[in-house]
C-alpha cells in the first residue's frame, strides 16, 4: 500500500520544481525564437506565467493581441 501525499506536500514539491519548468519553458521558447516550427514567444510567455501568474497574463495578452494584428494584416 502506497502512501498519499498530503496537498501540502504536493504544493510544496511543485513549488520546488517550477523553477526547472521554467528554465525548460524558457530555454525551449528562445530554441523557438531561432526555429520557426517552435512557438518561441508562446513557451517563454508560458514560463514567464508560472512564475509570476499576474505578469504572465499581461504577457499572453499581449502575444495574443500581436498574433490577431499579424493575422488580420493577411
Amino acid at each position: 500500500m502506497t502512501k498519499q501525499n498530503s496537498l501540502y506536500e504536493e504544493m510544496k514539491q511543485f513549488q520546488s520544481e517550477k523553477k526547472i519548468y521554467f528554465l525548460v519553458l524558457v530555454l525551449v521558447g528562445l530554441l523557438g525564437l531561432i526555429v520557426p516550427v517552435i512557438p518561441g514567444l508562446l513557451l517563454i510567455g508560458l514560463g514567464i506565467a508560472l512564475i509570476s501568474p499576474r505578469h504572465g497574463t499581461a504577457l499572453l495578452e499581449k502575444i495574443k493581441n500581436w498574433i490577431r494584428s499579424f493575422i488580420s494584416g493577411f
